[in-house]
Protein backbone atom coordinates (compact mmCIF):
# COMPACT_ATOMS: atom_id res chain seq x y z
CA UNK A 1 0.00 0.00 0.00
CA UNK A 2 1.25 3.36 -0.89
CA UNK A 3 1.99 6.05 1.67
CA UNK A 4 0.18 9.37 2.04
CA UNK A 5 1.56 11.85 -0.75
CA UNK A 6 3.79 14.75 0.05
CA UNK A 7 3.57 17.89 -0.47
CA UNK A 8 5.76 20.82 0.18
CA UNK A 9 4.90 22.84 3.82
CA UNK A 10 2.56 25.47 3.02
CA UNK A 11 2.72 28.55 5.08
CA UNK A 12 -0.27 30.28 6.86
CA UNK A 13 -0.07 33.13 9.73
CA UNK A 14 1.52 31.95 12.96
CA UNK A 15 -0.31 32.32 16.11
CA UNK A 16 1.22 34.67 18.08
CA UNK A 17 0.61 37.48 15.16
CA UNK A 18 -3.07 36.15 15.03
CA UNK A 19 -2.81 37.19 18.71
CA UNK A 20 -1.05 40.52 18.18
CA UNK A 21 -3.90 40.91 15.30
CA UNK A 22 -7.30 40.17 17.88
CA UNK A 23 -5.41 42.24 20.47
CA UNK A 24 -4.71 45.09 18.42
CA UNK A 25 -8.35 45.07 16.95
CA UNK A 26 -9.40 44.87 20.25
CA UNK A 27 -7.14 48.34 21.19
CA UNK A 28 -8.93 49.86 18.01
CA UNK A 29 -12.29 49.16 19.38
CA UNK A 30 -11.93 50.69 22.65
CA UNK A 31 -9.63 53.83 21.10
CA UNK A 32 -12.56 53.99 18.27
CA UNK A 33 -15.57 53.85 21.36
CA UNK A 34 -13.57 56.16 23.97
CA UNK A 35 -13.59 58.82 20.91
CA UNK A 36 -17.12 58.21 20.83
CA UNK A 37 -17.77 59.09 24.26
CA UNK A 38 -15.72 61.96 24.26
CA UNK A 39 -18.09 63.93 21.16
CA UNK A 40 -21.36 61.69 22.47
CA UNK A 41 -21.42 62.09 26.69
CA UNK A 42 -24.51 60.07 26.85
CA UNK A 43 -22.97 56.80 25.42
CA UNK A 44 -20.85 57.02 28.33
CA UNK A 45 -23.59 56.93 30.84
CA UNK A 46 -22.31 60.50 31.40
CA UNK A 47 -19.62 59.29 33.62
CA UNK A 48 -17.73 61.64 35.54
CA UNK A 49 -14.04 62.45 34.25
CA UNK A 50 -12.25 61.64 37.33
CA UNK A 51 -13.92 57.99 36.96
CA UNK A 52 -13.14 57.91 33.59
CA UNK A 53 -9.43 58.75 34.44
CA UNK A 54 -9.29 56.09 37.12
CA UNK A 55 -10.50 53.62 34.55
CA UNK A 56 -7.63 54.85 31.64
CA UNK A 57 -5.11 54.43 34.84
CA UNK A 58 -5.11 50.39 34.53
CA UNK A 59 -4.39 50.49 30.95
CA UNK A 60 -0.55 49.91 29.67
CA UNK A 61 0.60 53.59 29.17
CA UNK A 62 1.09 53.27 25.21
CA UNK A 63 -2.33 52.59 24.84
CA UNK A 64 -3.27 55.61 27.66
CA UNK A 65 -1.00 58.30 25.27
CA UNK A 66 -2.94 56.86 22.25
CA UNK A 67 -6.19 57.42 23.45
CA UNK A 68 -4.98 61.18 24.62
CA UNK A 69 -4.30 61.66 21.20
CA UNK A 70 -7.24 60.64 19.47
CA UNK A 71 -9.28 61.78 22.15
CA UNK A 72 -8.40 65.62 23.51
CA UNK A 73 -11.07 65.31 26.76
CA UNK A 74 -8.31 62.84 28.16
CA UNK A 75 -4.68 64.16 27.11
CA UNK A 76 -3.69 64.51 30.42
CA UNK A 77 -5.02 60.78 31.41
CA UNK A 78 -1.73 59.27 30.82
CA UNK A 79 -0.52 61.09 33.59
CA UNK A 80 -2.33 58.75 36.42
CA UNK A 81 -1.34 55.60 34.49
CA UNK A 82 -0.64 52.84 36.53
CA UNK A 83 1.07 50.53 34.13
CA UNK A 84 4.54 51.78 32.53
CA UNK A 85 5.17 49.11 30.57
CA UNK A 86 8.12 49.30 28.37
CA UNK A 87 8.89 46.18 27.21
CA UNK A 88 10.70 44.65 24.86
CA UNK A 89 8.21 45.22 21.88
CA UNK A 90 8.56 48.92 22.75
CA UNK A 91 12.52 49.12 22.90
CA UNK A 92 12.56 47.37 19.23
CA UNK A 93 11.34 50.93 18.01
CA UNK A 94 13.34 53.07 19.81
CA UNK A 95 17.32 53.89 19.80
CA UNK A 96 19.03 53.57 23.55
CA UNK A 97 18.79 57.71 24.47
CA UNK A 98 14.96 57.87 23.08
CA UNK A 99 14.21 55.07 25.11
CA UNK A 100 15.41 56.38 28.43
CA UNK A 101 14.14 59.74 27.54
CA UNK A 102 10.54 58.85 26.73
CA UNK A 103 10.53 56.59 30.56
CA UNK A 104 12.50 59.69 32.39
CA UNK A 105 9.91 61.40 31.01
CA UNK A 106 6.87 59.88 32.40
CA UNK A 107 8.41 59.32 35.44
CA UNK A 108 8.98 63.10 35.62
CA UNK A 109 5.82 63.85 34.90
CA UNK A 110 4.10 60.70 36.72
CA UNK A 111 1.39 62.73 39.40
CA UNK A 112 -0.82 59.62 40.19
CA UNK A 113 -0.78 58.27 44.02
CA UNK A 114 -0.09 54.81 42.39
CA UNK A 115 2.22 52.31 40.14
CA UNK A 116 0.81 48.77 39.34
CA UNK A 117 3.49 47.54 37.34
CA UNK A 118 6.93 48.35 35.61
CA UNK A 119 8.32 46.80 32.68
CA UNK A 120 11.83 47.86 31.46
CA UNK A 121 13.70 46.55 29.08
CA UNK A 122 17.33 48.23 27.69
CA UNK A 123 20.79 48.16 28.09
CA UNK A 124 21.23 49.82 31.95
CA UNK A 125 25.08 50.33 31.60
CA UNK A 126 25.77 53.31 33.46
CA UNK A 127 22.11 54.39 34.17
CA UNK A 128 22.07 52.12 37.70
CA UNK A 129 21.56 55.83 39.69
CA UNK A 130 18.70 56.56 37.30
CA UNK A 131 17.24 53.41 38.15
CA UNK A 132 17.21 53.84 41.51
CA UNK A 133 15.42 56.46 41.32
CA UNK A 134 12.44 55.38 39.15
CA UNK A 135 12.41 52.11 41.41
CA UNK A 136 12.41 54.27 44.60
CA UNK A 137 9.54 55.99 42.62
CA UNK A 138 8.08 53.06 42.09
CA UNK A 139 8.21 51.78 45.71
CA UNK A 140 6.93 54.78 47.43
CA UNK A 141 3.75 54.72 44.67
CA UNK A 142 3.25 51.07 46.21
CA UNK A 143 4.08 48.82 42.44
CA UNK A 144 3.03 45.59 43.10
CA UNK A 145 4.72 44.22 39.25
CA UNK A 146 8.06 44.86 38.18
CA UNK A 147 9.57 43.49 35.10
CA UNK A 148 13.57 44.16 34.19
CA UNK A 149 14.39 43.23 31.66
CA UNK A 150 18.28 44.14 30.95
CA UNK A 151 19.58 41.17 28.34
CA UNK A 152 20.89 44.00 26.28
CA UNK A 153 23.93 44.77 28.82
CA UNK A 154 27.47 44.81 28.42
CA UNK A 155 27.60 43.34 31.71
CA UNK A 156 25.15 41.82 34.59
CA UNK A 157 23.44 43.94 36.13
CA UNK A 158 23.48 44.17 39.96
CA UNK A 159 20.63 44.63 41.73
CA UNK A 160 20.31 44.38 45.95
CA UNK A 161 18.75 47.27 47.89
CA UNK A 162 16.76 47.99 45.20
CA UNK A 163 14.53 44.56 45.61
CA UNK A 164 13.78 45.55 48.83
CA UNK A 165 10.55 46.72 47.96
CA UNK A 166 7.72 45.34 50.46
CA UNK A 167 4.65 46.02 47.62
CA UNK A 168 5.87 43.90 45.36
CA UNK A 169 3.64 40.66 44.22
CA UNK A 170 5.34 40.00 40.96
CA UNK A 171 9.34 40.02 40.22
CA UNK A 172 10.99 39.51 36.54
CA UNK A 173 14.47 39.77 36.61
CA UNK A 174 16.70 39.07 33.35
CA UNK A 175 20.29 39.05 33.10
CA UNK A 176 21.13 40.68 36.91
CA UNK A 177 23.03 39.55 39.74
CA UNK A 178 21.09 39.14 42.76
CA UNK A 179 22.57 39.71 46.22
CA UNK A 180 19.95 39.78 48.94
CA UNK A 181 20.78 40.76 52.55
CA UNK A 182 20.32 37.91 54.99
CA UNK A 183 17.19 39.63 56.91
CA UNK A 184 14.72 41.27 54.16
CA UNK A 185 12.55 44.03 55.04
CA UNK A 186 10.72 43.56 51.48
CA UNK A 187 9.23 41.16 49.27
CA UNK A 188 7.07 39.96 52.08
CA UNK A 189 4.16 39.62 49.14
CA UNK A 190 5.73 38.47 46.93
CA UNK A 191 3.68 35.67 44.98
CA UNK A 192 5.29 34.93 42.02
CA UNK A 193 9.08 35.18 41.07
CA UNK A 194 10.76 34.56 37.49
CA UNK A 195 14.61 34.68 37.07
CA UNK A 196 16.24 34.49 34.00
CA UNK A 197 19.62 34.32 33.53
CA UNK A 198 20.53 35.72 37.07
CA UNK A 199 23.47 34.58 38.83
CA UNK A 200 22.40 32.62 42.04
CA UNK A 201 23.62 30.43 44.70
CA UNK A 202 22.13 28.18 47.28
CA UNK A 203 21.92 30.47 49.71
CA UNK A 204 19.83 33.39 48.02
CA UNK A 205 17.50 31.00 47.39
CA UNK A 206 17.48 29.76 50.85
CA UNK A 207 16.73 33.44 51.92
CA UNK A 208 14.40 34.09 49.89
CA UNK A 209 11.86 30.65 50.43
CA UNK A 210 12.19 31.56 53.97
CA UNK A 211 11.32 35.27 53.92
CA UNK A 212 8.62 35.15 51.11
CA UNK A 213 5.75 33.02 52.51
CA UNK A 214 3.09 33.81 50.22
CA UNK A 215 5.41 32.45 47.14
CA UNK A 216 2.99 30.68 44.44
CA UNK A 217 5.25 30.44 41.55
CA UNK A 218 8.95 30.60 41.11
CA UNK A 219 10.55 30.19 37.32
CA UNK A 220 14.41 29.88 36.94
CA UNK A 221 15.59 30.08 33.41
CA UNK A 222 18.96 29.91 32.36
CA UNK A 223 20.42 31.02 36.03
CA UNK A 224 24.15 30.17 36.86
CA UNK A 225 26.32 29.50 39.79
CA UNK A 226 23.83 27.47 41.31
CA UNK A 227 24.74 23.95 41.56
CA UNK A 228 22.31 22.42 44.32
CA UNK A 229 18.95 23.98 44.04
CA UNK A 230 17.00 23.28 47.37
CA UNK A 231 13.45 24.02 47.65
CA UNK A 232 12.74 24.39 51.52
CA UNK A 233 9.04 25.78 51.39
CA UNK A 234 7.75 23.55 53.69
CA UNK A 235 6.48 26.64 56.04
CA UNK A 236 5.15 28.07 52.54
CA UNK A 237 1.10 27.26 52.48
CA UNK A 238 0.82 28.43 48.67
CA UNK A 239 3.54 27.17 46.69
CA UNK A 240 2.50 25.37 43.98
CA UNK A 241 4.42 25.53 40.60
CA UNK A 242 8.38 25.14 40.20
CA UNK A 243 9.68 25.28 36.99
CA UNK A 244 13.34 25.07 35.97
CA UNK A 245 14.85 25.33 32.60
CA UNK A 246 18.31 25.16 30.86
CA UNK A 247 20.21 25.55 34.10
CA UNK A 248 23.14 23.95 32.90
CA UNK A 249 24.99 23.86 36.51
CA UNK A 250 22.56 22.38 38.41
CA UNK A 251 23.05 18.92 39.41
CA UNK A 252 20.87 18.30 42.30
CA UNK A 253 17.33 19.32 43.20
CA UNK A 254 16.12 19.06 46.51
CA UNK A 255 12.19 19.63 47.28
CA UNK A 256 10.86 19.80 50.51
CA UNK A 257 7.87 21.45 49.69
CA UNK A 258 4.09 19.73 50.56
CA UNK A 259 1.70 22.04 48.83
CA UNK A 260 4.18 21.96 45.63
CA UNK A 261 1.30 20.69 42.88
CA UNK A 262 3.25 21.13 39.36
CA UNK A 263 7.19 20.86 38.47
CA UNK A 264 8.79 21.56 34.91
CA UNK A 265 11.75 20.42 34.41
CA UNK A 266 13.93 21.26 30.92
CA UNK A 267 17.70 20.12 31.09
CA UNK A 268 20.21 17.37 31.64
CA UNK A 269 19.07 14.78 33.92
CA UNK A 270 19.95 15.36 37.82
CA UNK A 271 19.19 13.90 40.85
CA UNK A 272 15.72 14.90 42.52
CA UNK A 273 15.54 14.52 46.37
CA UNK A 274 11.74 14.72 47.34
CA UNK A 275 11.05 14.67 51.36
CA UNK A 276 8.40 13.21 50.86
CA UNK A 277 6.11 11.78 47.66
CA UNK A 278 3.74 14.63 46.72
CA UNK A 279 0.01 14.82 44.93
CA UNK A 280 1.10 16.64 41.92
CA UNK A 281 -1.04 17.77 39.05
CA UNK A 282 1.48 18.47 36.01
CA UNK A 283 4.93 16.91 35.81
CA UNK A 284 7.06 17.84 32.71
CA UNK A 285 10.93 16.14 32.27
CA UNK A 286 11.98 17.30 29.12
CA UNK A 287 15.51 15.30 29.92
CA UNK A 288 18.71 15.92 27.58
CA UNK A 289 19.42 12.37 25.92
CA UNK A 290 22.34 10.61 27.90
CA UNK A 291 24.31 7.11 27.10
CA UNK A 292 25.53 6.86 30.62
CA UNK A 293 23.92 4.80 33.06
CA UNK A 294 25.10 6.95 36.30
CA UNK A 295 22.15 9.27 34.66
CA UNK A 296 19.43 6.53 34.03
CA UNK A 297 19.63 5.44 38.24
CA UNK A 298 18.72 9.01 38.57
CA UNK A 299 15.56 8.59 36.38
CA UNK A 300 14.88 5.25 37.93
CA UNK A 301 15.01 6.68 41.77
CA UNK A 302 13.03 9.79 40.36
CA UNK A 303 9.80 8.21 38.90
CA UNK A 304 8.87 6.13 42.47
CA UNK A 305 8.20 10.03 43.84
CA UNK A 306 5.90 10.59 41.05
CA UNK A 307 3.50 7.62 42.35
CA UNK A 308 0.90 9.95 42.58
CA UNK A 309 1.43 12.10 39.76
CA UNK A 310 -1.69 13.17 37.42
CA UNK A 311 -0.70 14.33 34.11
CA UNK A 312 3.28 13.72 33.11
CA UNK A 313 4.75 15.21 29.94
CA UNK A 314 7.97 13.62 29.57
CA UNK A 315 10.44 12.56 26.47
CA UNK A 316 11.96 9.22 25.57
CA UNK A 317 15.50 10.10 27.36
CA UNK A 318 13.06 9.69 30.37
CA UNK A 319 11.80 6.38 29.44
CA UNK A 320 15.27 5.05 28.44
CA UNK A 321 16.36 5.30 32.12
CA UNK A 322 13.17 3.14 32.76
CA UNK A 323 14.16 0.27 30.51
CA UNK A 324 14.56 -3.71 31.24
CA UNK A 325 18.28 -4.22 32.14
CA UNK A 326 20.61 -5.57 34.35
CA UNK A 327 19.78 -4.85 37.92
CA UNK A 328 20.97 -6.13 40.99
CA UNK A 329 23.06 -8.85 38.94
CA UNK A 330 19.79 -9.98 36.61
CA UNK A 331 18.17 -8.80 33.58
CA UNK A 332 14.54 -7.75 34.67
CA UNK A 333 12.13 -4.13 34.43
CA UNK A 334 12.21 -2.14 36.94
CA UNK A 335 9.05 -2.17 39.22
CA UNK A 336 7.29 1.01 39.43
CA UNK A 337 3.68 1.92 39.88
CA UNK A 338 1.97 5.46 38.81
CA UNK A 339 -1.23 4.98 40.41
CA UNK A 340 -3.06 8.39 39.69
CA UNK A 341 -1.51 9.11 36.25
CA UNK A 342 -4.55 10.30 34.46
CA UNK A 343 -2.76 12.09 30.99
CA UNK A 344 0.83 10.63 29.57
CA UNK A 345 2.63 12.93 26.80
CA UNK A 346 5.80 11.51 25.39
CA UNK A 347 7.69 13.23 22.85
CA UNK A 348 10.25 10.88 20.64
CA UNK A 349 13.02 12.93 20.26
CA UNK A 350 15.62 12.12 17.21
CA UNK A 351 18.78 10.72 19.64
CA UNK A 352 16.66 8.35 20.93
CA UNK A 353 16.89 4.29 20.92
CA UNK A 354 13.73 3.83 22.77
CA UNK A 355 11.59 1.82 20.91
CA UNK A 356 7.70 0.16 21.15
CA UNK A 357 8.17 -2.35 23.95
CA UNK A 358 9.82 0.52 26.33
CA UNK A 359 6.65 2.44 25.48
CA UNK A 360 4.30 -0.60 25.89
CA UNK A 361 6.60 -1.56 29.56
CA UNK A 362 5.77 2.07 30.47
CA UNK A 363 2.19 2.08 30.33
CA UNK A 364 1.56 -1.06 31.84
CA UNK A 365 2.13 0.28 35.05
CA UNK A 366 -0.29 3.45 34.85
CA UNK A 367 -3.75 1.62 35.93
CA UNK A 368 -5.42 4.85 35.79
CA UNK A 369 -4.27 6.31 32.34
CA UNK A 370 -7.16 7.35 30.42
CA UNK A 371 -5.23 9.89 27.82
CA UNK A 372 -2.18 9.13 25.90
CA UNK A 373 -0.67 11.70 23.49
CA UNK A 374 2.90 10.45 21.29
CA UNK A 375 4.51 12.98 19.30
CA UNK A 376 6.83 11.63 16.74
CA UNK A 377 7.47 14.73 14.33
CA UNK A 378 10.91 14.36 13.16
CA UNK A 379 11.21 10.71 14.55
CA UNK A 380 11.55 7.57 13.25
CA UNK A 381 11.87 4.00 15.14
CA UNK A 382 15.10 2.33 14.78
CA UNK A 383 15.00 -0.32 16.77
CA UNK A 384 17.68 -2.78 16.07
CA UNK A 385 18.51 -6.48 16.62
CA UNK A 386 17.52 -7.13 20.08
CA UNK A 387 13.98 -5.99 19.26
CA UNK A 388 13.79 -7.89 15.91
CA UNK A 389 15.33 -10.61 17.79
CA UNK A 390 13.67 -10.70 21.40
CA UNK A 391 11.58 -7.61 22.26
CA UNK A 392 8.75 -7.82 18.68
CA UNK A 393 7.83 -11.24 20.32
CA UNK A 394 7.45 -10.43 23.34
CA UNK A 395 5.11 -7.31 22.35
CA UNK A 396 2.89 -10.16 20.54
CA UNK A 397 2.18 -11.61 23.38
CA UNK A 398 2.03 -8.99 25.54
CA UNK A 399 -0.41 -9.84 28.61
CA UNK A 400 -1.49 -6.63 29.91
CA UNK A 401 -4.68 -4.43 28.72
CA UNK A 402 -5.29 -0.62 29.26
CA UNK A 403 -8.54 -0.65 30.57
CA UNK A 404 -9.25 2.40 31.37
CA UNK A 405 -7.20 4.31 28.21
CA UNK A 406 -9.84 5.67 25.95
CA UNK A 407 -8.42 8.31 23.88
CA UNK A 408 -4.72 8.09 21.98
CA UNK A 409 -3.61 11.02 19.25
CA UNK A 410 -0.31 10.24 17.77
CA UNK A 411 1.14 12.99 16.01
CA UNK A 412 3.84 13.39 12.99
CA UNK A 413 2.37 10.18 11.96
CA UNK A 414 4.52 8.94 8.72
CA UNK A 415 2.51 5.55 8.38
CA UNK A 416 5.84 3.64 8.55
CA UNK A 417 6.27 0.40 9.54
CA UNK A 418 6.77 0.93 13.12
CA UNK A 419 4.87 3.28 13.40
CA UNK A 420 1.89 1.20 11.96
CA UNK A 421 3.38 -1.66 14.55
CA UNK A 422 2.54 0.58 17.34
CA UNK A 423 -0.88 1.82 16.28
CA UNK A 424 -1.84 -1.80 15.80
CA UNK A 425 -0.57 -2.95 19.85
CA UNK A 426 -2.06 0.19 20.98
CA UNK A 427 -5.25 -0.95 19.62
CA UNK A 428 -5.93 -4.38 20.79
CA UNK A 429 -4.20 -3.44 24.06
CA UNK A 430 -6.94 -0.43 24.94
CA UNK A 431 -10.22 -2.65 24.85
CA UNK A 432 -12.39 0.66 26.02
CA UNK A 433 -10.57 2.92 23.58
CA UNK A 434 -13.30 5.45 22.37
CA UNK A 435 -10.88 7.25 20.06
CA UNK A 436 -7.90 7.08 17.91
CA UNK A 437 -6.18 9.89 16.16
CA UNK A 438 -3.27 10.17 13.85
CA UNK A 439 -2.23 13.48 12.51
CA UNK A 440 0.36 13.62 9.86
CA UNK A 441 3.90 15.71 10.23
CA UNK A 442 3.69 19.46 10.80
CA UNK A 443 6.28 19.45 8.43
CA UNK A 444 3.80 19.32 6.01
CA UNK A 445 5.55 16.92 3.46
CA UNK A 446 3.12 14.30 4.20
CA UNK A 447 -1.02 14.88 3.34
CA UNK A 448 -3.99 12.69 4.00
CA UNK A 449 -6.11 12.61 0.76
CA UNK A 450 -9.69 11.28 -0.08
CA UNK A 451 -11.10 9.00 -1.16
CA UNK A 452 -7.39 6.59 -1.78
CA UNK A 453 -5.36 6.73 0.76
CA UNK A 454 -6.94 7.44 3.65
CA UNK A 455 -10.06 5.31 2.96
CA UNK A 456 -7.31 2.02 2.37
CA UNK A 457 -5.49 3.38 5.54
CA UNK A 458 -8.87 3.36 7.79
CA UNK A 459 -9.90 0.11 6.64
CA UNK A 460 -6.80 -1.53 7.70
CA UNK A 461 -6.58 0.46 11.17
CA UNK A 462 -10.05 -0.34 11.69
CA UNK A 463 -9.35 -4.26 10.98
CA UNK A 464 -7.03 -3.86 14.25
CA UNK A 465 -9.31 -2.78 16.58
CA UNK A 466 -10.37 -4.68 20.00
CA UNK A 467 -13.50 -2.65 20.41
CA UNK A 468 -15.99 -2.18 18.10
CA UNK A 469 -17.04 1.57 18.81
CA UNK A 470 -13.54 3.04 18.60
CA UNK A 471 -13.92 5.86 16.38
CA UNK A 472 -10.73 6.68 14.19
CA UNK A 473 -9.28 10.19 12.51
CA UNK A 474 -6.49 10.72 10.55
CA UNK A 475 -6.04 14.32 10.58
CA UNK A 476 -3.48 16.96 8.12
CA UNK A 477 -1.40 18.62 10.86
CA UNK A 478 -3.00 21.65 10.41
CA UNK A 479 -6.73 20.78 11.06
CA UNK A 480 -5.70 19.01 14.48
CA UNK A 481 -7.43 21.53 16.14
CA UNK A 482 -10.08 19.09 18.52
CA UNK A 483 -11.29 19.36 21.72
CA UNK A 484 -9.40 17.30 23.48
CA UNK A 485 -5.62 18.46 23.96
CA UNK A 486 -3.19 17.78 26.10
CA UNK A 487 -2.80 19.72 29.41
CA UNK A 488 0.48 21.26 29.07
CA UNK A 489 0.96 22.22 25.79
CA UNK A 490 4.65 23.88 25.53
CA UNK A 491 7.52 21.94 25.67
CA UNK A 492 11.17 23.94 25.49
Amino acid sequence: MAAPKRENQTVSQSPQKRIKKVHNQHQNNLISHIDGVSSNPNRSGNLPDDILDRIFSFLPIKQAVEIGVLSPRFKKSWLFNRKILFDREFSRHHDREEYIHIVNHVFNSHVGSRIQSLSLCFDPTAKEHMIERWLKICAEKGIEELDLDFFQGRDVFKISQFLDIKSLTTLKLVYCEVDLPPQLTGLSFLTTLILKRVDLNTETMETLFFHCLLLETVDLWQCCNIQRLKVCARSLKRFKVLKVRHCTEILSIDIDAPTLRSIYYIGNVVKFQFAEVLHLDEVLLNFSPSRCFAKASLVENLVSDLSYANVLTTTSAFLEGLTTRIRDGAFRDLQFRLWNLKEFQLFMEGTSYCNLFDIASFLKNCPSLEKLFLDLNDFSFDCGFYWELHQKQLLQYFPHFFTSLKFIKVKGFKFQKHELELVRFLLGKAVFLETLVLVTPRTGRIRIYEPADAINYKRLIFSWRASPKTNIVLLDHYHDKGPVQPKVSQFG
